[in-house]
């Protein structure tokens, strides 16, 4: 991640500490992210469109619907050419959220869907075992034949049919016969 995505959304985070919206920008950022397309960050990068049009627009959109800070954050990186930075920026937001709160973002893959019970016991255990609070998204991947898949912090944890069958097609491979 560049530094300046890191900075911008520090400031951010420092700002909504500050008066106590953490959980608030969060889920602002969270409603406006899918908006901040490729498409979308080209025309508030469009030179052809004057910065101030680009600025108002933003302002617009934003103003009444978000919090002022959110909306204030945008407009400055669209004045400053930094659009494109915008949802990045947005995720590291929550990086951050999630460091200062203790959580962990764990994305489940499994063959079947799980029932309320096991997701339940899975947030449980993951909470023990991690010493910190987890939000889970749940993902189907029928490809997986069985088992789970877990991701977060930059880790994965594959407990899945398909990992062990591949595991026991490589120790075949490498066996002599």
């Amino acid at each position: 991640m560049n530094e300046i995505v890191k900075e911008y959304a520090a400031g951010l985070f420092a700002l909504a500490a500050e008066e106590h919206e953490e959980e608030r920008l969060l889920a602002e950022t969270h409603a406006l992210a899918p908006l901040f397309t490729r498409d979308y960050a080209r025309l508030l990068t469009n030179p052809e469109l004057p910065k101030a049009e680009r600025v108002r627009l933003v302002g617009e959109a934003l103003d009444s619907r978000v919090s002022p800070h959110l909306s204030n954050f945008v407009k400055l990186m669209v004045e400053r050419s930094l659009a494109s930075e915008v949802k990045a920026c947005f995720a590291e937001y929550e990086r951050l959220w999630c460091e200062a709160f203790g959580i962990v973002r764990v994305k489940a893959e499994s063959a079947v869907e799980l029932s309320d019970e096991q997701k339940a016991a899975l947030e449980a255990r993951l909470s023990k075992r991690l010493g910190k609070r987890v939000l889970m998204e749940y993902a189907l991947n029928p490809a997986l034949i069985g088992g789970m898949r877990l991701f977060y912090d930059n880790r994965q944890i594959d407990d899945t049919v398909k990992n062990r069958l591949n595991e026991i097609a490589e120790r075949l491979a490498e066996a002599s016969v």
